[in-house]
């Protein structure tokens, strides 16, 4: 059952959730936000080491975990280049369900 920050139409194949919406601390803002991008850099790295991956996917998903790193390291820097004490952060996550793509 979906959460209140959750909305699913039944007629769709698409759902969202609101992740974050809402002021936090400057640490507070830095923890979350390294977390969430560490839960994906994780993701990623983990794809490189289990998934046999043509090295063209290899490639591409090296590429994407440093534009992740450069992304986050350049959040931190303004929240501590401006001197903020509280940050808002929102998020949404939106998902589609898709079909199997993959099927031949």
């Amino acid at each position: 059952m979906p959460d209140r920050g959750s909305k699913h139409n039944q007629n769709t194949s698409q759902m969202e959730s609101t992740l974050l919406n809402g002021r936090y601390t400057a640490d507070e803002a830095e923890q979350l936000l390294c977390k969430l991008f560490q839960v994906k850099m994780d993701f990623h790295a983990s794809k490189i080491d289990t998934i046999n991956l043509p090295e063209e996917d290899i490639k591409h998903t090296e590429k994407r975990l440093r534009q992740l790193e450069h992304e986050l390291r350049g959040m931190i820097h303004l929240m501590k280049k401006g001197s903020y004490k509280h940050v808002a952060l929102h998020a949404k996550l939106s998902i589609e369900f898709c079909p199997d793509y993959f099927a031949k």
